[in-house]
């Protein structure tokens, strides 16, 4: 039985997506897959027990049966904290290797998840190296690359893992276009000179950072006025609607499926929304439009969401939303593994990881 434990050098930099797609990968190659978060971070209440929000996503996603106890055994509560603060001895390590039996049963691959960044939980002595030492693991590093100073996040990473052998190699992702080729051409046989394995570059898409406006709404618990049938398109980016007329239509014409945050009465910049293609309307202020931009939003159908908080709020709650979407959507799923097949060296990582 072969495992990999999949970490990152921060938090929001797709571990959870490739979980997700090497995952299914293996699935459709016939083999048996078991997945494990061993320290729940993004609690959520499931008919009435304590689960993980990442652990339950993958539980539906891969048809597991495994009892979410196992699938992950410690919970990252106030009690945990405050225990491992005062020095309270849990045995954790013992917890993790119990439930580790029994996720791993009949299975051909098991799928470890890291908490958050790589260094998260070292305070539980459950940081991700220290999780793969105790279960035996191969660990797989996953980096965002937003600009060079990514290698060095990378180096710093490798420096707390205290067997190299541990590590089975590195996923550069979400690298934009213009990046693409100093990646290749430069960091790439950079960090193999390094020692590092490089298994795959994988671009980046916009749409796995795409919220549905159904989720928008549900976050800022918005009235919806018009387009309701519309509610499971996917919003990429959020404009604010504060300048002038002359510049609205422009500048709502720069960044395809977007949504368009203004207030409720501003008249002119829906108007110009409307006509530029946003794909919602958010107003604020409590403020209901007038029956015109109503109209004109419903025919064409653009949903029009009326939400009490000001402005400066619901963009801090956009913000907060969009880039940081939960894999959810069937369509996220399909472009995770098709990025994945198209980007990454699958079965190397597989055969680092003993299977």
């Amino acid at each position: 039985m072969a495992s990999i434990l999949v970490s990152s050098s921060e938090n929001y930099s797709g571990k959870s997506s490739i979980c997700s797609g090497l995952g299914l990968i293996l699935k459709e190659r016939g083999k048996s897959v078991g997945y494990m978060k061993p320290v729940g971070n993004l609690l959520v209440d499931v008919d009435g027990v304590l689960s993980d929000e990442d652990a339950e996503q993958m539980r539906d996603l891969l048809s597991l049966e495994t009892p979410r106890s196992c699938i992950t055994p410690i919970m990252l509560t106030e009690n945990l904290t405050n225990d491992a603060l005062l020095g309270v001895e849990k045995h954790l390590d013992e917890t993790l290797k119990q439930a580790y039996s029994e996720v791993s049963r009949d299975k051909d691959m098991v799928i470890i998840e890291g908490e958050g960044g790589i260094g998260s939980g070292a305070m539980y002595n459950l940081s991700d190296p220290q999780v793969a030492s105790i279960l035996d693991s191969k660990i797989l590093l996953i980096t965002r690359f937003d600009s060079v100073s990514a290698v060095d996040r990378i180096l710093c990473d490798i420096e707390l893992i205290d067997d190299r052998n541990m590590l089975s190699g590195i996923i550069l992702n979400e690298v934009e276009e213009d990046k693409s080729g100093i990646v290749r051409d430069m960091v790439v046989p950079f960090l193999e000179k390094k020692g590092v394995k490089v298994f795959g570059v994988i671009p980046r898409d916009h749409t796995l950072g795409a919220v549905s406006i159904a989720e928008i709404v549900e976050d800022l618990r918005g009235d919806v006025l018009t387009g309701r049938q519309e509610m499971d398109k996917l919003v990429e980016h959020y404009l604010v609607g504060a300048m002038e007329i002359n510049s609205a239509i422009k500048y709502f014409r720069r960044s395809p499926n977007n949504v368009v945050v203004t207030g409720g009465d501003r008249a002119d910049i829906q108007m110009a929304a409307i006509e530029a293609g946003a794909r919602a309307l958010i107003l604020t202020g409590n403020l209901r439009p007038s029956e015109a931009v109503l109209g004109s939003a419903d025919e064409a159908g653009v949903v029009v969401v009326l939400v009490r908080g000001d402005t400066l709020s619901t963009i801090e709650r956009m913000e907060n939303l969009i880039g940081h979407a939960r894999i959810q959507q069937k369509t996220k799923i399909e472009t995770i593994v098709r990025l994945i097949e198209e980007n990454v060296d699958v079965d190397s990582i597989l055969d680092s990881a003993g299977l």
